[in-house]
């Protein structure tokens, strides 16, 4: 008998991104929806599953960028004689751009709601986008793509031994004081001074803060799993509608530490929200809206927010 799914309290960067920017909206994500991908949910935890699977044009696009390169790389780690070309990374991001796009004009999220569903369609008249959004979207991958093929960084990679390949964008999990905290380096490998090198692949801007303290989580996670110290901890941020640049971040004991507060900083404030911590149960009224209107018409969740349209 297959062993019913429970929702435990667990750490991410995201899920701590969207409790700063708007309680309620991480109340839909992570507690309203929860239970929504089964036949016989109710219909308005179906509706918050659904919203919570929608996926506006730049987080779609990037989401193919990061699926080609990580099938790219498992392809070759897997035994392919060659790497696969420009033109292949992009046949390929071409059929997935085709296939969600037909799944989300034909509704098929309806029935299964992890189908591609986007945002601006789904807010718009459901059929149809101006030919310069879609143009622009296959534009911002396709590059993404010719920069990655021809990076400094991907002649590096292809460079190593496949023994000192340690992880390509698998999704995982260490512990920080008893919570479990979630996290997906999207590449990393140990060069021949024993360092880890850390990969993070970017389609949007450079933001510092942020990957910062997503490159601190990863080296929490490297010192946890690899047995290393901060100074062998070597994280980038990879820029793939920036030519492929990459920008190196040091990782100091100072950082790693100054992360980890923040981390349980962030739990203390969501599990402080919750009705029943022991069992990680949440009540919709606990988590209040946020005062940003202009996030409201960005938010997945604004067809059934009662903040969205009031005065």
């Amino acid at each position: 008998m297959k062993k019913e799914l429970v929702n435990e309290f667990s750490w991410s960067v995201s899920r701590a991104q969207l409790f700063r920017q708007c309680r309620r909206a991480y109340y839909y994500n992570y507690y309203g929806s929860w239970g929504g991908w089964k036949p016989d949910a109710p219909e308005p935890v179906r509706k918050m599953y659904i919203l919570k699977n929608l996926k506006n044009l730049a987080l779609w696009g990037g989401s193919i960028v990061h699926d080609t390169v990580r099938d790219a790389l498992l392809y070759f780690q897997n035994g392919a004689s060659e790497f696969p070309t420009v033109e292949q990374l992009q046949a390929r991001a071409r059929q997935t751009l085709r296939n969600g796009w037909t799944e989300a004009v034909s509704r098929q999220w309806e029935k299964t709601p992890k189908a591609t569903n986007l945002f601006e369609l789904y807010y718009g008249n459901g059929k149809t986008l101006p030919a310069e959004q879609t143009s622009r979207l296959k534009e911002v991958v396709y590059d993404a793509l010719d920069n990655f093929r021809h990076s400094a960084v991907l002649k590096e990679i292809l460079a190593v031994p496949m023994n000192d390949w340690l992880t390509v964008d698998k999704l995982t999990s260490f512990q920080v004081d008893g919570t479990k905290v979630w996290c997906a380096l999207d590449f990393a490998w140990r060069d021949t001074d024993g360092n880890i090198q850390i990969i993070d692949w970017k389609t949007g801007g450079e933001h510092s803060e942020n990957l910062r303290q997503q490159l601190g989580c990863y080296g929490l996670y490297a010192m946890e799993t690899w047995k290393v110290g901060a100074e062998q901890i070597k994280p980038s941020g990879v820029f793939l509608n920036d030519g492929g640049r990459r920008s190196h971040y040091s990782v100091e004991a100072t950082l790693l530490f100054n992360v980890k507060e923040q981390i349980l900083q962030s739990i203390q404030n969501m599990r402080g929200c919750l009705k029943d911590k022991d069992n990680n149960v949440a009540e919709e009224e606990d988590f209040p809206f946020a005062d940003t209107p202009d996030n409201c018409l960005t938010c997945p969740f604004r067809e059934i927010c009662p903040a969205v349209g009031k005065d």
